[in-house]
């Protein structure tokens, strides 16, 4: 599989987000490149239904889709590895930023980017079904992808 790689390459760093299922984490690949991990929660799901979602993510490119860039499945916990974004999820951000509301601009901005996203889910005759803030996540520059797909079909 074009998308395994070796463990070693990955260094683990600070947890950034934790769900029901999985944990994802800060980390270094190859020393050079930021990326987030999604590690499973022992006990919490079948590592089958783990691997899904990245089966789900190897098939989607798009400007406003988390990509996926490799996996670790030969022992485990296994690793799901992506892209970082730097700002977090949409939900942790718009609640940070209470007092200083992004201008309606930006917000429609962002919807329209998810909106596009998602269209390009359902061209693939996918749905996500957990679409929330909260798996919106934000780049540097406030560009929104569409993460979390445990729940796609």
């Amino acid at each position: 599989d074009k998308w395994e790689i070796e463990r070693s390459t990955i260094e683990m760093q600070e947890i950034i987000g934790t769900g029901q299922f999985a944990e994802v984490h800060k980390a270094m690949w190859n020393k050079t490149r930021i990326v987030a991990v999604k590690t499973l929660k022992p006990g919490s799901m079948s590592t089958d239904s783990f691997l899904a979602e990245a089966q789900v993510m190897k098939s989607l490119t798009h400007k406003n889709i988390v990509q996926l860039m490799a996996v670790c499945t030969e022992e485990e916990p296994i690793l799901i590895v992506t892209e970082y974004l730097a700002n977090g999820s949409l939900l942790a951000y718009l609640r940070q930023r209470h007092d200083n509301k992004l201008p309606l601009h930006t917000l429609l901005d962002i919807a329209a980017k998810v909106a596009d996203g998602m269209a390009y889910i359902e061209d693939r005759k996918l749905i996500h079904r957990d679409l929330a803030a909260r798996n919106i996540l934000l780049a540097g520059d406030l560009t929104p992808k569409v993460a979390d797909f445990g729940l796609a079909k």
